[in-house]
């Protein structure tokens, strides 16, 4: 009987997570959401003991400081065919996959238009986040207190915009030209007189020597403390968690992708830029608990928004099946089997093509009087069997609910979204990746691409590793649920209700 009545106790004590109503009510005065940009999962479990310590005296340590103070799930996933920087940033702020964030690629072509989109384009405002069909938390965070800020900063514009949401306070970008913290006039006229001083700041160092210098800059530790810096101004000069209500900081570090398409994950400078980033979140950590007083009314969190491919050089070294998709290879093929079948046509059969999506040319096949669906079928078949090629997937079939086999297919349809994802998507093999594109990349759904580390620190937060599983888009209803908000719209993910105590 003593031991019926411990299996029930431990059964109990498993299963339950609820909080008092006391602990509920308690709010955080500041919400942090941290994201590196192609920081893949095993980056934190290869370098751990490199990492500086937990903390001393009054410094916050960086990634060892997290993952033991935490609720640390080391392989959080996206479930979707290909991972991308928009895509990915916008999952992470929405809690949704992209068939409803309307959000699948960083770019795609527009057919009528007879040209690229970009995510985060606005032909009124330059830049917004008016491609992003629904709430993230920081807009549902509003409709709880319309007093609570809401900025995003990040290099990329992409990044800050989609984690921002549509009602940010202040969303900046670092402006790739005129080297400088930047916003569009969706958000305001110009930029806060604090970011304006940071500007200066950058001028009078001399760190930007020349846009070339720059570009190489942005790449490296130098990118991570100029993102560090205009974080810092905004947490202090916004008064962030000082404001009688839940504020939120979200910062996407984006040096570390540039770097990372350069030399790959597994190169001596992804291992420099790594510990750089645990120096640079210790520095930000520090500022934020000297800010505050404290953490203790703090919540951080921390993830990716993409893992990454290894150098096709390195697989094959590693014995893998590796390669690069020859696109020009693949387009004659394609071109000899439909002009044979239906007779060669003045303009190109094949628009464009954009991260493995290949759009159709309509007036090709108006010219050649074939339909979609014809032309279509026609190129999966030349396509299929190609090197690297491993499934073929058309919009028609998609229409049809005919889809890639097993767990392809059901990542395909949380991303597919019709007129922005192409006619044509090519699945590539394993550690396939095309050619003329920058050495290493991300557009797959396979371990390395989709496996992230996710990381949630606060009040009412049990630390400890969790090998459940979790999903990036569970972030944003976790995050709404200790904010006392909606999660976002179209939200998919779960409250991650196993972190709490």
């Amino acid at each position: 009987m003593k031991y019926l009545s411990l299996v029930l106790f431990i059964f109990v004590a498993s299963v339950s997570n609820a909080l008092t109503l006391e602990k509920y009510n308690k709010k955080p005065k500041l919400v942090v959401v941290m994201v590196i940009d192609q920081f893949r999962a095993d980056y934190l479990t290869k370098y751990q003991k490199e990492f500086m310590p937990v903390g001393a005296k009054n410094e916050v340590g960086g990634f060892n400081y997290l993952i033991s103070k935490g609720a640390y799930f080391p392989f959080a996933e996206y479930d979707v065919l290909q991972s991308m920087t928009c895509p990915g940033h916008a999952m992470i702020s929405t809690g949704s996959h992209p068939y409803f964030t309307g959000i699948s690629l960083n770019e795609w072509y527009d057919v009528s238009a007879k040209k690229k989109t970009y995510c985060a384009e606005d032909s009124e405002f330059g830049m917004s986040p008016r491609r992003l069909k629904t709430s993230t938390f920081g807009d549902e965070l509003k409709n709880v207190s319309e007093s609570s800020k809401v900025i995003a900063v990040a290099l990329k514009d992409r990044s800050s915009i989609m984690l921002g949401g549509h009602r940010s306070d202040v969303t900046l970008w670092m402006d790739q030209v005129d080297l400088k913290w930047i916003t569009s006039t969706y958000y305001q006229k110009e930029v806060p007189a604090w970011a304006k001083t940071v500007n200066e700041r950058i001028v009078k160092s001399g760190v930007f020597k020349n846009r070339e210098e720059a570009k190489k800059l942005l790449m490296t530790p130098v990118g991570v403390e100029l993102t560090r810096e205009i974080a810092e101004a905004a947490l202090k000069s916004e008064k962030l968690g000082k404001n009688g209500q839940t504020d939120i900081l979200a910062v996407s570090f984006s040096s570390h992708d540039m770097a990372g398409h350069t030399y790959g994950p597994n190169s001596p400078e992804l291992k420099a830029m790594t510990l750089a980033e645990d120096k640079e979140i210790s520095k930000f950590l520090t500022a934020i608990k000297n800010h505050m007083g404290s953490l203790n009314d703090v919540v951080i969190a921390l993830t990716a928004d993409h893992g990454v491919a290894p150098s096709v050089d390195y697989a094959q070294a590693s014995k893998l099946d590796s390669g690069r998709i020859e696109y020009l290879a693949m387009y004659k093929k394609i071109y000899e089997r439909l002009d044979q079948k239906f007779g060669r046509p003045s303009k190109e059969w094949i628009s464009a093509g954009v991260s493995f999506n290949f759009y159709l040319n309509p007036e090709a096949l108006k010219e050649r009087k074939v339909t979609v669906e014809q032309v279509e079928a026609e190129v999966k078949e030349a396509m299929t069997g190609m090197p690297g090629v491993l499934q073929i997937a058309t919009s028609s079939e998609i229409a049809k609910n005919i889809l890639p086999t097993g767990e392809l297919g059901k990542q395909l349809t949380r991303q597919y979204i019709a007129g922005n994802n192409g006619n044509i998507i090519l699945i590539p093999k394993p550690f396939y990746i095309s050619k003329g594109e920058a050495p290493v990349n991300h557009m797959t759904g396979y371990a390395y691409d989709r496996t992230v580390p996710l990381i949630i620190l606060g009040p009412k937060i049990k630390a400890g590793v969790y090998a459940n599983q979790a999903k990036v888009i569970d972030l944003a209803p976790t995050l709404s649920f200790i904010n006392g908000a909606l999660p976002p719209a179209t939200t998919t993910g779960r409250v991650l209700s196993e972190i709490f105590e």
